[in-house]
């Protein structure tokens, strides 16, 4: 049995100067905040644009309005992502243009181009980057917002800790489950399941584990794995679902009959159980 995850990606941060197509306006400004498609200086994305969870998220931005003294410049800015929730989905990036200007240089304008991972699990919605920009030497600051929506499967909504969809598959890579869980003697039994409803501590700390039994028809433990395997994690973005699998080889002295699978899941941070069971059938091997 194990628990999928997808480690976190990384994000890059480059500042660069361009020629504006026309003079800075007045004032402190966001120069058209823009996210691009699939790649940095990428078209923008269409309105109709729709991420997937995981993926990477292009974004760069201009400022202009800015002060100048003594041929020096000082910004500072901060870009946070949160969900439809308001909750962050990554550290807050921070980052500053301090350049030294020459009279060539006085109609140029910043430019701050940001790589971004989105994490690995997030529930369909409208998201939003939130820019804060401050100008050190005016004391001055303005804030943007640039939305974006994320496609995707609502997480499935529970009254506790629970183990859904337990089904058993022919293959490894079998998108569906099969319709009649048989397998020959001499297979491998492959078993997936999620697990939701589990609590999370500080930090989104998490800590789950989990036993795995076999019964015969007649109700009796045949076999029993009391610590199958154990996950614990504290992801920026808290974690809602959890991907099980286990594996079972049936090897040639077991009997051709019908037979129970058990999990039992333990929540360490809840401090509460639950198991779920399915039934399968081995036959001979064929002929």
């Amino acid at each position: 049995m194990k628990f999928l995850f997808f480690a976190p990606l990384f994000f890059t941060a480059a500042v660069g100067f361009a020629q504006p197509p026309a003079a800075s306006p007045r004032g402190l400004s966001v120069i058209r905040p823009t996210l691009h498609y699939k790649q940095e200086e990428g078209a923008a994305i269409p309105d109709t644009y729709k991420y997937t969870a995981g993926e990477l998220l292009y974004f760069s931005f201009r400022i202009g309005g800015f002060t100048v003294q003594k041929d020096k410049v000082d910004l500072r800015w901060q870009l946070v992502a949160v969900d439809p929730e308001g909750l962050l989905l990554m550290a807050p990036l921070n980052g500053a243009v301090q350049e030294e200007l020459s009279d060539n240089d006085k109609n140029w304008l910043p430019k701050v181009v940001q790589t971004l991972p989105l994490p690995a699990q997030l529930p369909p919605g409208a998201y939003k980057l939130k820019l804060h920009v401050a100008d050190e030497l005016a004391k001055t600051s303005i804030d943007t917002e640039t939305g974006f929506n994320v496609s995707g499967r609502p997480f499935p909504v529970v009254q506790g800790l629970s183990i859904l969809n337990l089904r058993f598959l022919r293959n490894p890579s079998d998108r569906q489950p099969m319709e009649n869980a048989i397998y020959h003697v001499g297979e491998t039994l492959i078993a997936r399941f999620e697990l939701a409803g589990f609590k999370l501590g500080a930090k989104n700390r998490f800590e789950v584990d989990y036993s795995l039994s076999v019964l015969n028809a007649a109700g009796k433990v045949l076999f029993t794995q009391p610590q199958a395997a154990s996950e614990t994690n504290s992801p920026y973005y808290p974690q809602r679902l959890l991907n099980g699998e286990l594996t079972l080889n049936l090897n040639p002295g077991v009997l051709a009959a019908e037979y129970t699978l058990l999990v039992k899941v333990k929540d360490h941070v809840g401090g509460v159980e639950t198991e779920s069971s399915a039934k399968f059938t081995v036959a001979p091997p064929p002929n």
